[in-house]
């Protein structure tokens, strides 16, 4: 059994008990066990307990979506400050470097792959094609794990029960190996 004990003039719930025996102090009601997450979500009105709103729980839900992909982004990137305009002024000279006809004498237009070449790769040219090349990944996983990110805010933002949210974070959390 479980105990719910409110404020009677607001009807605000204030805790929850579970147990045999109801609570020494408060008005209660009493329920059969059951998980009712942020209690500010509820109210006891007219001696019933009532679900006043989904949206804490549906803050919650997107919270959690966010903070999963920037964890999965944060796995494949190096997160310092400005790292991703410097990776895309590396795409960006990769790119122009590659669309040379001729190697040139010389790598001043090229500072960055002039920085790193002989560190990630041996040859101006393999630097680049590997930037290049982890551009494509990024971009592929990054729309996919976007795609999954919207979807799944867009099915919370739609959400009108708590199970449609519940039912939405485990898909996600499926989908991304989320316990």
């Amino acid at each position: 059994m479980m105990f719910v004990i409110h404020d009677p003039a607001t009807g605000e719930v204030r805790a929850t008990s579970a147990g045999t025996l109801p609570p020494r102090s408060g008005q209660y009601v009493e329920l059969p066990e059951a998980e009712l997450g942020d209690l500010t979500a509820w109210r006891v009105i007219d001696g019933a307990l009532v679900r006043v709103s989904i949206e804490p729980m549906r803050q919650r839900a997107v919270a959690h979506v966010n903070t999963r992909v920037g964890e999965m982004r944060a796995a494949l990137i190096t997160t310092l400050p400005g790292q991703e305009m410097l990776y895309l002024r590396k795409e960006d000279e990769a790119r122009a470097y590659i669309a040379l006809p001729d190697e040139p004498a010389t790598l001043a237009d090229f500072p960055l792959i002039a920085a790193e070449v002989g560190i990630t790769a041996e040859t101006p040219w393999q630097l680049a094609q590997l930037w290049l090349a982890m551009s494509a990944f990024w971009k592929s996983t990054a729309a996919q794990l976007e795609g999954l990110r919207m979807s799944t805010i867009g099915a919370i933002g739609a959400a009108t029960t708590a199970a449609e949210i519940d039912t939405a974070v485990a898909q996600f959390n499926q989908a991304t190996g989320t316990s």
